[in-house]
């Protein structure tokens, strides 16, 4: 196990993508494990899919009766970020924050440049003009894109993203290394992949195939049956994330005394 350098009771933790399904159980987790935590909140509740499963995840959150504050907003809304870290002392940043889905960047790339750019890009600056002690980010294992070596490891190349969310999701790496590199953030990239589990995703494969199999009807097959994914299990992703929020890449200078990057990605699930 890795061992922690980052306290995380009694420090303020901003988890961007709250209502989302990995946001809304890493923040009831984070307030099961900690008893002296504060939890920020943020989503834009997009209609990306039902709406109604995403208040229902906050209902449940603020049965809690915790430290939490929930923000409606979107991160690519630079003034409210800007003041969420103006007016609190946030030690640690998990963004979940994205417009998720690989069809769906084909005919609304706008929403991904968004969110997964811009509102990536204001993350980043909140977290260089206001020292946090670990920015822990989501990055996906959309990355590998046609990528035939399995199973993947963080050292293979990826460089030929075939959609426009895995091209962000690199971007995220990318720009997170550069703000490591020039300001000495302390940064992890998770690659996830496919996040299953109670109260999931409705647009997910799996879901999908279980609502033909009850009704009757066929299940769409692409790129000819020959897709193959890895699967983790919802509480599997919050134990990962959860751990890399309490272990920061060390500071420290190589041997020409320049610093080295605060920098590491993992993936979370292969």
């Amino acid at each position: 196990m890795l061992p922690y350098n980052v306290e995380l009771d009694g420090k303020t933790v901003l988890v961007t993508g709250a209502a989302g399904f990995i946001g809304s159980n890493l923040v009831r987790r984070l307030f099961h494990d900690f008893r002296n935590i504060k939890v920020i909140g943020i989503d834009s509740i997009t209609d990306y899919y039902d709406v109604n499963i995403k208040y229902e995840r906050l209902k449940e959150i603020e049965s809690l009766n915790r430290d939490w504050i929930f923000v409606r907003a979107s991160i690519a809304d630079k003034d409210v970020v800007e003041r969420i870290f103006s007016e609190t002392q946030i030690s640690v940043v998990v963004n979940l924050a994205a417009q998720a889905g690989v069809r769906y960047s084909i005919t609304n790339p706008d929403a991904y440049i968004q969110s997964n750019l811009i509102g990536f890009y204001n993350i980043l600056e909140a977290c260089r003009h206001h020292e946090v002690e670990h920015l822990v980010y989501a990055s996906s294992s959309s990355v590998y894109g046609s990528n035939k070596k399995v199973p993947y490891s963080t050292d293979d190349k990826v460089d030929n993203p075939v959609s426009l969310y895995a091209a962000t999701k690199k971007s995220n790496e990318l720009m997170a290394h550069a703000y490591s590199k020039l300001y000495n953030i302390p940064s992890t990239g998770l690659r996830f992949f496919t996040v299953y589990g109670p109260a999931g995703r409705p647009d997910m494969a799996y879901f999908g195939f279980t609502n033909k199999l009850r009704e009757g009807k066929t299940i769409q097959i692409f790129n000819y049956g020959n897709c193959k994914r890895d699967f983790t299990y919802i509480d599997d992703i919050v134990e990962g994330v959860v751990r890399i929020m309490q272990h920061a890449p060390e500071k420290q200078n190589g041997e020409d005394e320049l610093p080295i990057p605060p920098y590491k990605v993992y993936n979370i699930g292969n």
